[in-house]
């Protein structure tokens, strides 16, 4: 019997990423999305916003669709992998 770990299911998950987001909570279930199709600009644009207020709550998610998958799923990228 294999284990299939949650590491296993991002890392198959990340394979399949066709665009990023920074999300900004911005209080009472209203959000601010911000899409990228690039990761480099968004980590960068994320690290700008984290340098101008580290108070802003703000997360970076990796838009994948995978072959098995009807519907895209948004998984966060945590802020030491980003390049």
């Amino acid at each position: 019997m294999s284990h299939y770990s949650w590491e296993d299911y991002e890392a198959e998950m990340f394979l399949y990423a066709q665009s990023y987001t920074i999300t900004e909570f911005l209080g009472c279930a209203k959000y601010k999305t911000t899409p990228f199709d690039d990761l480099d600009l968004c980590a960068d644009t994320y690290r700008q916003i984290r340098h101008e207020s580290p108070n802003r709550r703000v997360l970076v998610y990796a838009v994948c669709h995978p072959p098995n998958r009807a519907l895209p799923v948004s998984l966060p990228i945590a802020e030491h992998r980003l390049p």
